[in-house]
């Protein structure tokens, strides 16, 4: 037998999102609101969860190349009494900004992993209460993996690949009323997108956001806001198999 999680028991059912990659700075915007608004979320981490750990919250560690991990989420999430109404997938990893040439083959399976295997390996340990509950799958991928820009080969190689795994995925779980859908926004202001900048040589990060279009990065908040609305809100109920771009016409 599987084991009950006692401690969530004891919750009132509520909306429940399941939320990967949490602990970076989207996934726990995304947790941020969503608590806000009185859901319940299972926030997954890899290396650590983060401090903020609210109320309505449960955190569980997942790896995608630690089986164990999906198992413990598949049981968890099974468990809860809670309805799965959206699961968010928000996890992944950048490039070393380098030249294809320059880049070593690990790279790309290290990135790809990150970004492209995770995805998959949390739906095989979600599909079937995602499945019963006919939850929305909403993953968030980059601009990248149509811009396809110099020095970024890894980056936007697994972004192509996980819109190619979204769009199948909607097409196979249609009959079991799972929505999946992917958002891709343009670059983001969070600590990651200061580490990539670094990695690309930038070194006036104010100057270069306002080279961007609208003279600025995308905000957390609002990339988390679009992100609960397209995956919840009933006026996007009919979408699926859809990749959303968000970004500034330049």
């Amino acid at each position: 037998m599987r084991p009950i999680d006692v401690e969530a028991l004891r919750y009132p059912r509520k909306p429940m999102a399941v939320v990967t990659g949490a602990s970076g700075a989207l996934g726990a915007e995304i947790t941020r609101q969503l608590l806000k608004r009185d859901w319940f979320v299972v926030a997954t981490y890899r290396s650590r969860p983060s401090e903020d750990q609210r109320q309505g919250t449960l955190w569980e560690r997942f790896d995608a190349g630690d089986p164990e991990t999906a198992t413990r989420l598949k049981w968890v999430t099974e468990d809860l009494p809670h309805h799965l109404q959206a699961v968010f997938c928000c996890a992944g990893a950048p490039s070393s900004k380098k030249p294809v040439a320059d880049t070593d083959p690990d790279e790309f399976a290290r990135v790809y992993e990150a970004n492209v295997i995770t995805f998959a390996a949390a739906w095989r340990a979600l599909a079937a209460r995602a499945r019963f509950d006919g939850s929305s799958v909403l993953a968030i991928g980059s601009d990248a993996g149509r811009a396809a820009r110099p020095n970024n080969g890894p980056y936007t190689a697994a972004k192509a690949a996980l819109e190619a795994l979204v769009i199948t995925l909607a097409k196979e779980e249609a009959r079991h009323r799972v929505r999946v859908n992917l958002l891709a926004p343009s670059l983001i202001d969070s600590p990651l997108a200061h580490e990539v900048m670094a990695l690309k040589g930038v070194t006036d990060p104010v100057s270069y956001f306002d080279g961007l279009p609208w003279n600025r990065a995308l905000e957390l908040e609002e990339v988390a806001t679009a992100c609960i609305d397209l995956a919840t809100a009933p006026q996007w109920r009919y979408a699926s198999g859809q990749v959303y771009p968000l970004l500034a016409a330049s």
